[in-house]
This record gives structure tokens, sequence and C-alpha cells, in this order.
């Protein structure tokens, strides 16, 4: 009689399923993700910092909190802080689906505080 396969994985099997994940800022990626996650990470931070200096006159990258990653962060005039949009892999998608529908400045609306 044949033996039924199974679908147990080795503990050598699992370790290289976890060394599939690429850091990119403080977030793991898988590997096959990487690249085109890099690419759209760029440009939803390059537009956002375009539409935010347009608007508040003044907006830049920042990395001021180790929990969430980096940012884009837009400034008022006097120097407050208006607008934060983090640069994760929630938001980054969101983004980016909004970016596809040429709506990315409606979604950086709501990022507003």
């Amino acid at each position: 009689m044949a033996k039924k396969p199974t679908n147990r994985t080795s503990k050598h099997q699992r370790r290289d399923k976890e060394e599939e994940f690429v850091q990119i800022d403080i977030f793991k990626v898988p590997a096959q993700q990487a690249e085109m996650y890099t690419v759209l990470r760029e440009a939803v931070a390059e537009e956002t910092l375009a539409i935010w200096s347009d608007q508040y006159g003044s907006a830049k990258r920042v990395s001021d909190n180790e929990d969430e990653g980096e940012a884009v962060v837009a400034y008022d005039e006097a120097g407050v802080e208006q607008a934060r949009l983090y640069l994760n892999p929630s938001n980054i998608s969101q983004a980016q689906k909004a970016r596809d529908k040429d709506q990315l400045a409606k979604f950086l609306e709501n990022q507003q505080g």
C-alpha cells in the first residue's frame, strides 16, 4: 500500500520560509514582494512630499517613532505638524490604490491631524 503524503513541514522548511523576508524600514516584507513594495513606497513618499509641500509649505520624511517607522510629515509656516503618513505596508497599499485612481491628494486629506 502506498504511503499517504503528509502536510507536515520540517523545522528546516519552516526556517527557510522565515528567511524569505526582507527588512524594509521596521517592516518585514516577503522577499518576492520587496522590490515592488520598495518602488511603490518611494513613489507614494515622493508624491506625498510634493502634494504636502504645495499644500502646507513644508514636508519631509522623518523617523521619529521606532514603533511606527518612517513617515512623511507636513508642517505649516510656524513649523507645527499638520499631517502625517506612516510609510507602513497598510498605508502604502491604500495610498497606491488611491494613486491608481488619481486620488492620492484626496486620500491624504484623511491623514491630516
